[in-house]
């Protein structure tokens, strides 16, 4: 009985921290764009699975350029607007 208690309690905290998650990286796609470092093009990841699956290093993200199509580091950067 304690076993099943604490398998429920695990699944709610890594479900809720998933859903914590998805809910910080909607915010991260809707307010911030990248800067690529090799050619300076200021974009946005054209979805969001672009930007679910691009490499996180701090406040860096590896994504594919859409100028020089290279898959490099970008900086990320706050939109001056809301959008």
């Amino acid at each position: 009985m304690v076993d099943n208690i604490l398998i429920i309690v695990a699944v709610c905290l890594v479900g809720g921290a998933m859903a914590w998650a998805f809910l910080v990286h909607i915010n991260l796609f809707k307010h911030y764009h990248y800067v690529c470092v090799k050619c300076r093009t200021s974009y946005k990841p054209n979805t969001f699975l672009q930007s679910i699956f691009g490499l996180n290093g701090g406040d860096q993200r590896k994504l594919k350029c859409p100028n020089c199509n290279k898959r490099e580091w970008a900086n990320t950067i706050k939109d001056n607007s809301r959008i």
